[in-house]
């Protein structure tokens, strides 16, 4: 019995996780549904956004929030739309992480000072230091570049202390974009990990009581089969040489 047990073993390995592979490709088919496909995305920006993200359960904090009016500055009202469009094309691995860094810095260029000042303030940066890096973007930005040939005056480059303010401010730009896009990324993968887990139980539960197999079993199968999927064939190679190996131990 145990050894007829043991020859089936690569067999339902194998079925498992083809019963995985199959929920990831639902998932997949599924992604047509917007929603779907931008999981993850309220770690970029809150659904109780000026401009709505991604509605999600319960109170999700968007990381960039707080860079929203530069993004919506430099890019118009529809920021969203192109944020979203390229999130669902490539993630964190397309276009998305310099279009937000060059949005940002762009905005900063049309933002009056007040609004630069409320933005650092809002990543973290302490208030005197946020209205005294806004002053200085705001003064470099209103200079005269200097015409060709022409020597730059003295005073009219940044001083010391306005360089390492503005160094401050677009670290902490960049490493807020850098953990937002890192966040989302690891919920995209979880939402989808779960989202075809339920597929897979919805099917065997379809599939097992039909056939007749005990509820119990059908929710092993559903639960096994998603982080089966990947492994499956390996597995069931292992399984196979092992029992080899046991039936070459009792011959």
């Amino acid at each position: 019995m145990a050894e007829n047990l043991a020859d089936y073993l690569g067999t339902t390995a194998l079925a498992v996780g083809a019963l995985g592979a199959a929920a990831y490709g639902v998932v997949d088919g599924l992604k047509l549904v917007p929603w779907v496909d931008l999981a993850g995305f309220e770690r970029l920006f809150s659904g109780r956004a000026a401009i709505p993200g991604r509605a999600w359960i319960g109170p999700a904090r968007g990381t960039l929030d707080p860079l929203l009016p530069a993004l919506v500055a430099a890019y118009g009202q529809d920021v969203m739309q192109l944020i979203k469009a390229q999130y669902r094309a490539g993630r964190s691995g397309g276009d998305l992480p310099r279009t937000l860094r060059q949005g940002v810095r762009i905005g900063f260029g049309l933002l009056p000072a007040q609004d630069i000042a409320a933005i650092a303030e809002r990543l973290g940066l302490p208030a005197g230091l946020a209205t005294f890096v806004a002053d200085a973007f705001l003064r470099l930005r209103e200079l005269r570049p200097p015409a060709s040939g022409e020597i730059p005056r003295a005073g009219d480059g940044p001083s010391d202390e306005e360089r390492a303010a503005l160094a401050r401010l677009e670290n902490a730009i960049d490493a807020r974009i850098d953990a937002a896009l890192g966040l989302a990324e690891r919920q995209y993968v979880t939402q989808t990990k779960l989202l075809a887990m339920l597929v897979a139980l919805a099917i065997a539960f379809g599939v097992g009581l039909h056939l007749g197999a005990a509820p119990v079993v059908c929710f092993m199968v559903g639960i096994a089969a998603v982080p089966l999927a990947p492994v499956a064939k390996d597995l069931a190679t292992a399984l196979q040489a092992a029992v080899q190996a046991f039936r070459g131990r009792g011959g």
